[in-house]
């Protein structure tokens, strides 16, 4: 079965806050592990989770997994994309649609809190010390 995997972010009115994602995304494609590697953008944003789900499934995906890129369990996560994936569910009944957990869940984030912190500090001085 081919396995298609959206990952899913807010959006923003800036065009360029979404250049994050648009990057995972591209080096999640370049590993090659899905047949079809597509993001998409909840609001303010191009392509709409809609768009992206269609595309999968124009590209022969039976199955399609979708990967909130959020850190808090806030509405989005809770309702809205639940609902979104019942939606196109029922719109696309022969394809296995599954929504993981969010991204800010995941055991590794409190790695890559330590990651950044430390990254940080070897990399700034004090400014007792200038």
């Amino acid at each position: 079965m081919k396995t298609a995997l959206i990952i899913l972010g807010h959006g923003s009115k800036n065009s360029r806050s979404g250049d994050p994602l648009r990057q995972v995304a591209g080096e999640v494609k370049k590993l090659g592990l899905y047949d079809v590697v597509e993001y998409a953008f909840l609001q303010h944003g191009d392509p709409t989770p809609q768009n992206a789900i269609e595309s999968c499934v124009q590209q022969n995906a039976g199955r399609i997994v979708i990967v909130p890129f959020f850190m808090q369990p806030g509405a989005h996560v809770a309702r809205d994309i639940p609902a979104l994936a019942e939606k196109a569910q029922k719109q696309f009944a022969s394809v296995q649609i599954i929504v993981t957990d969010y991204a800010g869940a995941h055991p590794l984030m409190t790695r890559i809190v330590l990651d950044l912190v430390a990254t940080s500090i070897s990399s700034t001085t004090n400014i007792s010390e200038r």
